[in-house]
């Protein structure tokens, strides 16, 4: 007697295949409605996903405890696509959105964050999926207005990411956007004044003459810029140089009112932050062992999301047993590391410009052991954690490099540590 075989088509029109009935299909469905998950996955896993399709079809009508289980088993074979399609029909957004990020569909991710509640992690997964506007406008709604400011800066929105960064009083994150701008657009006159603006005040007029001087030569549309021209004329002539004005004036289009003006502004004046923009504070950034990977772009991005703070003598930048609030980097005086408080603590190590403290706070989480107490007056760049993590989030490729000279340099201490027994 002849037995014919027979088969089930699982799949739409295109991908779908012909699957034996009583095959893997008919063995899965069998173990996840005896809750056998483990079982389950190692089926799956060795069948190369043959029912996966299928299992897709069947949570959409089977009963609560079924599709669970079906999501369970996709999610711990490392199917995530798969097990966020059915976390979503169960409505767990908080169990989809997870999945759909560690499946790069950061859209759908962003929509799961967002019906939750969770608007930053919907913003930032927006942005991951390059739905820039839709993560500025959540940044925006959470109050964030840094993260508004760095996603339009990697957006390349500089102009808008530079009002922002003003109105923070965030100047060295103002300063790189501007300069990233001006980079970008060199005929764009607004952000070019600013710069110049900036850098006048802050005592680098010589800086501030090339940056218009440059400026004036890129192009057609700068060079028969009034505003720009006088501008330029005036710092001309605050660095004695009256000949040079005057042939900058010559060429000014309209002539100039008679009642000297302002050096012009973007808009009304805000007060100016105190800090000084830093060449150097960068520098000693950019130095960190851990960061020596990052591209030109990424160590920008970086720079642009740490503060600057400071600290009085005996003032604590880190104490013992509390959890670590991010990377110090000191860009100015001194600080000295102790082993703990009370009389039992010893000094450890004294920090002087370019040192960093907190830096492990970055990565792992946990209370801190040591106490970090300013010798002097200290200026100190700041990363905070929770800024970091949207940091790597949002630049994987940072995240990686970083990661991987992190884990590096703890290796070599461990080795170092572990020769000197």
């Amino acid at each position: 007697m002849t037995h014919s075989l027979e088969f089930e088509f699982l799949g739409d029109d295109a991908d779908g295949q012909f699957v034996p009935v009583g095959g893997p299909l008919s063995q899965l469905r069998g173990q996840l409605a005896r809750q056998d998950i483990d079982g389950a996955v190692r089926l799956y896993e060795e069948t190369g996903a043959s029912a996966r399709a299928g299992l897709i079809l069947e949570a959409v009508t089977a009963s609560f405890e079924l599709k669970k289980a079906i999501a369970l088993m996709f999610k711990r074979a490392r199917d995530f696509a798969a097990a966020g399609e059915v976390y979503q029909t169960l409505k767990l957004d908080a169990e989809a959105a997870p999945c759909f990020e560690q499946a790069n569909d950061f859209v759908r991710a962003a929509d799961a964050w967002k019906r939750l509640g969770e608007i930053m992690k919907a913003a930032a997964a927006y942005e991951r999926g390059g739905r820039l506007d839709d993560a500025v406008a959540l940044y925006g709604q959470a109050g964030s207005k840094e993260q508004m400011a760095e996603t339009l800066a990697r957006g390349q929105k500089f102009e808008a990411a530079a009002a922002l960064y003003r109105d923070l009083g965030n100047l060295h994150g103002e300063v790189e956007t501007l300069r990233a701008c001006v980079a970008a657009t060199p005929d764009a006159i607004q952000p070019t004044m600013r710069l110049a603006e900036l850098m006048t005040h802050h005592g680098h007029t010589d800086r501030a003459v090339e940056l218009l001087m440059t400026s004036v030569r890129a192009s057609e549309k700068t060079r028969n810029d009034s505003g720009l021209l006088e501008y330029l004329a005036r710092l001309l002539e605050s660095t004695n140089n009256p000949a040079a004005a005057a042939k900058v004036r010559a060429r000014i289009p309209a002539a100039p009112s008679q009642t000297p003006q302002p050096i012009p502004v973007l808009r009304a004046a805000l007060p100016m932050p105190t800090a000084t923009p830093g060449g150097d504070a960068y520098g000693f950034l950019k130095a960190l062992p851990m960061f020596g990977d990052l591209s030109l772009e990424d160590m920008r991005s970086l720079f642009r999301v740490c503060v600057q703070h400071g600290f009085g003598v005996g003032m604590h930048l880190i104490e013992p047993g509390q959890a670590g609030r991010g990377l110090f980097v000191i860009i100015d005086g001194q600080v000295e590391v102790f082993s703990g408080i009370g009389p039992d603590s010893r000094l450890l190590n004294t920090l002087g410009v370019g040192g960093y403290v907190g830096e492990i706070s970055l990565l792992l989480d946990g209370p801190t052991s040591a106490r970090v107490t300013a010798r002097t007056q200290v200026k100190a760049l700041f990363i905070s954690r929770e800024a970091f993590k949207q940091y790597v989030f949002n630049t994987p490729n940072a995240a990686m490099r970083i990661y991987r000279l992190f884990s590096s340099n703890l290796a070599e201490r461990v080795r170092t540590l572990s020769a000197g027994r």
